[in-house]
Formats: C-alpha cells, structure tokens, sequence
C-alpha cells in the first residue's frame, strides 16, 4: 500500500513537470533523493545551482505566455519607460531593440503568425532611424516560418548567441522592480533565454568596506578587524560625534523661541478678546461694544469684494444716486465688523483665513465672510451668554460653550446645533477641538474638565484636582496630553491614554488665560493675568527649581509694558505670536 501511494505521488510531480515544460524530469526522479551529501558533493552543487542560476538576469516562468501578451507586455514596458524620464528609464530603454527581435523571433517559432504580423506593424518603426538596426527589423519582416530562421544567418545568430546589454546596477534594479510588479512572463522568458545583463556595480562609499578574512578557530577569541583604513576610522569617528551631537539636541534643553508682541493702544471700549489668522496676515479683536475689528498685518490693505445684490437696500429710480458706493470698496488698515448686540467673548480664524467665528453675551455666534467682509451666517441655539468656541482641524465642525452649562457641535452648513454635551456643574468657560476631531474638551467654572466623544456625544474622561475655574485648554499636535489651566494659577498636563495627570507647572501669579503648544508638542506657552509669557518644556526637567518657586520646566519668561494678555498661539515656523494690552500711560 505504501509503494502505491509513492508511485501515485511520484506520476503526480512527474505530469506536473511535464505540464511546466521542465525536461528530463522522468530520470531526475528516478535516481531518486539523496539525504546524504558529503562536503565536496554540496560545494559542487551550490556551485552548479550558482552558474545555472540568473546572477545578472531575471528567470522566468517556463510556460508559454498567450499571443496578445507578446505585444501587450512590450507596449507596456514602453510606456513605463517613456514616462518615467529618469536615468535609469533611459538606460533600460536599450532593452527594446534586443526585446523586439526576439519576440518576434518567437511568434514566428511558436506559429503565431497574425499575432507576429501585427507586434511587427505596430512597433517597428521605432528602430529605423539607426542604419544597423534597420537592417535587422527589415530582414524580421521576410521572416515567416522556421525555415526562413534557419535560412538567414544574421537571425539564425540572434538565436544562437545571447545580446549582451551593460547597465549599471541602479537600472538594473529599476528594471527588476518593474517586472516584479505585473505579469512579465513573455519578457522575462526573452531576458532569462537570449539576453545576457552585465551588470556594472556601484563603487561604494570607504565606510561601506569591511575587511572579509576569514578568521580560524584558534584566532576566535581575540578577534581584531585587519585591513581597516585609516580614513574608514576616521569617518567612523565623525559619525559617532554626530550621533552624540544629535542626541544631545535631542535630549538637551531647548533654545529660546522667538516671539512676536501685538499691543493694542487706546482701546476705549474694554477689548476681550484677539487672534491671528493662520497665515499671519490677519488680527482681529472683540470688543465690549458688540463689533470685531480687523487689522492686516501685512502690507497689503483689505478691500472687500463688491456685493452684486445688496438685498437691504432698494435703489428707486426716483433716489439721488451719491457716491457713497464708491467708497465701500477702498482699501484700509482696519475693518469694523458690525452685528452682535452685546460683548463679543471670542473669534476663530478658519484654517484657511477664509472665514471668521465670533460668539457674543447676546447668545449668537456669526460667521463673517472676509472677501466681502459681511455677516453672512447666524448661529442660534444657546440660551445665556456664549463664552467661548473653537474650529475643528479641517474646519468641518465648530463647538462653543455657554452659561448655560452645556457646550454644542455645529456644522457650517445648518445653523442649529448638531450636539448637545451636557455635564457640566456651572458654566463651559472653553472648548477645544482634539487634533483628530474625535474628542472635544471643555473646562468648566465647575473646576473640572471633561473630554466627550464628538460622535457619541458622552463624557469619555474627567479630570479632576483644579481649585478655581478652568479658563484656558490646549491639546498637544501630537494628541496625547490635553493642558488645562484657570484661576488657580496651575498649569496642569493630563495624559489622555492612561486619564491622569503627567505634570503640574507652577509659576505664574496670577490667573492663566491662554495655552497654546509648540508644533512638535515639546514646548506649551502660558499667559497670564500677571502680565507675563511662560514657556515650558514637557519632556524632562535640567534644573531644580528657581528661587520663585516656578517649577524647573520652566526655560523662558517674557514680561513687557502690558496690563493684560490676551492670548499667545505657536505659528507652523515655531514663531510664538502673543497679543496684549498696553498701559495707557505708554508713549508710542
């Protein structure tokens, strides 16, 4: 029974083989496999498999490709080089000529004899303009059967003899990637069958040489590197120093940020609030008379883009026409946003300073066009004063937080709200988009901050330990701390994975009211209603703690002639923008 089932298995590999065309499979088998090998016998054999085997060509499948593969195959390996227009596609492109003859040759070998007639027709004509090849391909075009192969002796070498083609070995890898990556098997037969690749090999770089000797038993246990150069040492040497350089920065304490100061002078109406765009080339401020104000920061003044129907107001042809349409559209420093009938608490840039929110005491939040510089949105939902809102990172959504106790999701396209995030003790003092949109933040007068799933709509964490109302959030780029800071003068970091708190920054002297972190989430800056600008660094500590009790996180403070900060925001160039009050007793 166990002789049967081995001649079964041995008639099944033997039709196989036969199947895939590989010859002498039958005595191959026949002789049966060793188990036993001696040194010189295995030497021999890996040195056999070694020549036999494709070191500078590719193999290819053994089977007879389809007839329209053939001219599919070349047309697509023509293209792919044609487009690439590199140095490799270039040097590979000397494949064609050598592809072409040989395909053809094998068409005609195989009979395919309209399938050869038709890849001549179509391909031809890109090797007439050399007078060496042209004779060739004409002679391809007499070549209808066997018989006219082994007449004409130019093509009867082709077949005899392997086309050798040169290239480098960065081509040559171009060359393997591209066939790996689709169904290649007539060109792959050609490559492995009648053309050989001597493939030119890069000359590498000194610190790439390794000695090689091989090294006795004897001499193993004290072995030493022989033959090393010295200028290999030498660039060893130099890339241990840059490594240490570059974890010294890494690691060490890091520089100083620039920071760029906007003062707000003569402000005679108590000013709330102020941002700049994302761009940096637009303030704005919010102010206890109900209007925005927007100032460009760059050169160019703003000019509105004119209104084609003005729909609250109805010339007659009876109206004197003044020209008072004429001066709507010059340009200025400054433009006054007018619409809320109370305080205006807080404005957010869009990401692409296209548009701008504002939330007032009058329960509204607007958005405001600023091509044409109108109110072209009212958002309505809140019962009590909106105190603050923020944009998520691709400005889909947008929360506020309110009085009322709950903060709200919207979206700019309805003007109710979506969500309703209700938890809260007392009012929402500020709300912060995560930077996957996911999770939203609020802190609370409550002193508590809560992080809610902007989906789901329920309290995912809750930190507590603030001893005053939380006035200012900020999450890391990088998602993974949330900073949290108010009345009690206490900067606290929370670890959003494990919902504790990673480190509590003391400094400041009195209430914290803007957060914002640095672009690699390394630094966090706080400002602050004692008139000053702290920048902290979360990673690790270099120093104990100053002799103003400020915690030893701390690498930097900025004071100036201000009498209050308004907010500070790190811009995409690591540039700490901060906008404040000046005193009124300041000359400028």
């Amino acid at each position: 029974m166990k002789r049967v089932r081995t001649e079964q298995i041995q008639m099944a590999v033997t039709s196989y083989l036969k199947r895939r065309q590989y010859v002498d499979s039958e005595s191959t088998l026949k002789q049966g496999l060793r188990l036993c090998q001696t040194a010189e016998e295995m030497a021999a054999n890996i040195t056999a498999q070694t020549e036999s085997g494709c070191g500078n060509v590719v193999s290819a499948a053994p089977r007879l490709p389809e007839p329209q593969q053939y001219e599919a195959q070349f047309i697509r390996l023509k293209n792919f080089l044609a487009d690439s227009n590199t140095q490799c596609s270039r040097e590979v492109m000397a494949l064609l000529y050598p592809l072409f003859i040989y395909l053809h040759l094998d068409m005609v070998h195989s009979g395919l004899k309209s399938a050869a007639d038709s890849f001549y027709s179509q391909f031809h004509g890109m090797f007439l303009q050399n007078a060496d090849q042209k004779n060739i391909i004409e002679q391809l075009q007499m070549t209808l059967t066997t018989q006219d192969i082994s007449s004409n002796f130019i093509l009867r070498s082709f077949l005899e003899n392997k086309f050798v083609v040169r290239l480098r070995e960065d081509s040559y890898n171009y060359l393997l990637r591209y066939l790996q990556s689709d169904n290649n098997s007539a060109l792959c037969k050609v490559l492995a069958s009648h053309i050989h690749i001597e493939v030119q090999y890069s000359q590498r770089a000194d610190y790439q040489l390794y000695n090689c000797g091989v090294v006795s038993c004897s001499e193993s246990s004290n072995i030493e590197p022989v033959g090393i150069s010295s200028s290999l040492l030498h660039n060893e040497a130099a890339l241990d120093m840059l490594q240490d350089s570059i974890k010294r920065v890494k690691e060490g304490p890091p520089s100083l940020t620039s920071i760029c100061f906007y003062a707000f002078y003569n402000t005679d109406q108590l000013l709330n609030t102020a941002a700049v765009s994302p761009d940096s080339k637009l303030l704005t401020a919010g102010f206890d008379n109900s209007c925005v104000k927007l100032w460009s920061l760059r050169t160019k003044k703003l000019k509105s883009e004119p209104c084609r129907i003005n729909v609250s107001r109805i010339s007659l042809a009876c109206d004197l026409q003044d020209e008072e349409d004429e001066d709507d559209h010059v340009c200025t420093e400054m433009k006054i946003l007018r619409g809320h009938c109370g305080p205006v608490y807080s404005t957010k840039f869009l990401s692409d300073s296209s548009g701008l929110l504002s939330c007032s005491e009058d329960t509204s939040i607007r958005y405001w066009n600023l091509r044409s510089f109108t109110n072209t949105v009212l958002f309505q939902g809140h019962a009590y004063p909106v105190w603050d809102l923020d944009i998520s990172p691709c400005s889909l959504y947008f929360v506020s937080g309110s009085q009322d106790r709950t903060a709200r999701l919207w979206t700019f396209d309805r003007t109710y709200p979506l969500r309703i995030y209700a938890g809260h003790l007392l009012d929402v003092d500020c709300v912060r988009f995560h930077p996957n949109s996911n999770y939203i933040a609020t802190g609370s007068t409550d002193k508590t901050v809560r992080l809610w799933s902007t989906q789901q709509g329920n309290t995912v964490r809750l930190f507590t330990g603030h001893r005053g109302p939380v006035l200012s959030l900020a999450f890391s780029p990088s998602g993974k701390y949330l900073a949290s800071a108010g009345e009690d003068q206490r900067l606290k970091l929370w670890d959003l994975a494990s919902g504790t708190l990673f480190k509590e920054l003391r400094g400041h002297t009195d209430n914290i009211t803007s957060l914002t972190f640095s672009p690699d989430s390394s630094l966090i800056a706080s400002a602050s209603m004692d008139n000053s600008v702290r920048v902290w660094d979360i990673r690790n500590t270099y120093s104990s703690a100053s002799a103003d009790g400020s915690s030893s996180e701390l690498v930097g403070v900025y004071t100036g002639q201000t009498s209050n900060i308004l907010s500070v925001q790190f811009m995409a160039c690591n540039l700490l923008l901060v906008t404040g009050i000046a005193q009124e007793s300041q000359d400028h």
